[in-house]
């Protein structure tokens, strides 16, 4: 249940039909736009949706397949640049139960890869932006919508929209957060260690060092080191993930020299980096004592498909800064509560707004755990939820003094 909001708040929301909404995410999720290779035929749709709807877009191209789409509402006087961002594309769908972009509507959701992460959002502050600009004598400032390519994994240009045609002075990261706001982002520790071992005919396995059998014993160490078990009331855990394994004789009726685990580690702010490895350091060392069989090599970092995989520490802004005062203020009314903060789990355009120096938060309609899963949906109470959220986000910061 919500609290009303105020008088010109609701002029605002009501101006853009509630089914117009569900309708854009719907035409956003049936649109692949696969990361990498987006097509422009997303980009162009964004493009000419907000054109029709009265508000000036354009697209920032990179190639004849990829663009970002970025808008711009003055306000009748001046004021900050506020932006509202989400990244349009989204990961393959060929692994899904469901179709993946069917865009189908059913028990209250929506279905559909990218439907929470996140055309869902991108498509509430799509209409939170067409709401705004109806009411231009409101705003003092400028309202700011970009969308970007690549954010998923496929060569990402927020970057460059940041930096160019959506400059800002505060920054909204629409973000599945389940209508949580978020003050930051998670960093990111990417590691493979690899256990070398002594091949051997199977018939005398007894004589060679299973490589395999040794990695047995590397990641419970890592999973029980207590950096991982430490709860912040605002960031929770900073969770360890073994989330790829290649190893296994290189002949049949063999014993395995090699074993390689790619880790994907997120870290809360008090733990950075150099912390970390030298925690590992440490933990590797004394497996090495216990068995002196044990050979391990580490790496943190590496390039792979194009990518350069590197460790990134948490970004954060602090719970007392005035954005997230007047957001939480903001969203009161909407939510009929004090919005929970919390951290955002893994990382997203926030985190390069506040290495810029840009106040930022994230906040969105949607739970992160049906994001890149088999049957990704999302709620569609959330969405409009979100769509409110938006429009009173944007109304309080833009507000003329």
């Amino acid at each position: 249940m919500t609290n009303s909001p105020s008088q010109p708040l609701d002029a605002i929301l009501s101006s853009v039909d509630s089914d117009e909404l569900v309708r854009l995410a719907q035409s956003l999720v049936q649109i692949p736009s696969i990361t990498g290779h987006e097509g422009l035929t997303i980009s162009q749709f964004m493009v000419d949706w907000l054109r029709q709807h009265g508000v000036a877009a354009e697209l920032q191209q990179f190639s004849s397949e990829r663009a970002n789409v970025y808008a711009r509402v003055e306000g009748s006087q001046p004021g900050p640049r506020v932006l509202l961002n989400g990244h349009l594309d989204t990961k393959p769908g060929d692994t899904m139960t469901i179709a993946p972009f069917s865009g189908e509507v059913r028990d209250n959701r929506l279905w559909g890869r990218g439907s929470c992460d996140m055309k869902g959002p991108v498509a509430a502050m799509m209409v939170a932006t067409v709401a705004m600009a109806r009411h231009r004598d409101r705003i003092a400032g400028t309202l700011l919508f970009g969308s970007e390519v690549g954010e998923d994994g496929g060569g990402w240009k927020f970057e460059e929209l940041v930096t160019g045609p959506c400059a800002c002075d505060l920054g909204i990261c629409g973000e599945p957060t389940n209508l949580e706001v978020h003050v930051g982002c998670r960093g990111s520790f990417p590691l493979k260690i690899r256990t070398l071992g002594l091949a051997t005919h199977t018939g005398t396995a007894y004589e060679g060092v299973n490589a395999i059998q040794k990695m047995c014993s590397v990641i419970p160490a890592l999973y029980a080191l207590p950096c991982f078990h430490q709860v912040d009331p605002i960031w929770a855990r900073a969770p360890i993930n073994a989330m790829i394994v290649r190893g296994g004789g290189k002949v049949s009726a063999s014993v395995p020299d090699e074993c390689e685990v790619q880790f994907d580690i997120r870290l809360n702010p008090d733990l950075t980096p150099p912390t970390l490895a030298n925690l590992i350091e440490a933990k590797l060392a004394d497996l090495r004592r216990a068995d002196p069989e044990l050979r391990i090599e580490v790496l943190t970092d590496w390039e792979a498909d194009g990518r350069h995989y590197h460790s990134l520490p948490a970004s954060k802004i602090a719970p007392t800064h005035p954005l997230v005062k007047d957001v939480a203020e903001a969203l009161s009314p909407i939510l009929g509560q004090p919005p929970k903060l919390a951290g955002f789990p893994g990382g997203c355009s926030a985190s390069i707004m506040l290495n810029h120096g840009i106040p930022a938060i994230v906040f969105g309609p949607g739970d992160l755990r049906q994001a890149h899963s088999v049957d990704e949906w999302l709620d569609l109470d959330q969405l409009q939820v979100g769509y409110r959220g938006f429009v009173a986000i944007a109304a309080k910061l833009l507000a003329p003094q």
